[in-house]
């Protein structure tokens, strides 16, 4: 749906990713379809619960790590270089994740 909402917009807003982002491939998945940022707040909100500003740091040092394994298996080397090709969308129920037809 993201890359769909994309076209529509024809980069005339930004656009913000706000939830689901659990790990580094989800943000490259996310700048991949077309968002402009992806917030990462559940994850660092459970580093701050487990270790304070070391588990902060440690959360998104972890983060940090799975993107770049994560680009180097995609074989990009900038945020620029990932597509919607680069991204394998799982099915989802029929009419979930799709925007009306005409829209």
């Amino acid at each position: 749906m993201l890359a769909e909402v994309k076209k529509e917009l024809k980069n005339d807003l930004e656009i913000h990713i706000d939830t689901g982002i659990m790990h580094g491939a989800d943000v490259l998945a996310a700048l991949a379809l077309g968002a402009d940022f992806a917030y990462v707040g559940r994850a660092y909100l459970y580093g701050l619960m487990a270790g304070g500003q070391e588990g902060v740091e440690r959360t998104l040092q972890i983060m940090q790590n799975e993107m770049i394994r994560t680009m180097k298996l995609l074989g990009v080397n900038s945020l620029k270089e990932l597509e919607p090709k680069h991204v394998r969308l799982l099915e989802t129920h029929a009419g979930l994740g799709r925007l009306p037809e005409g829209r």
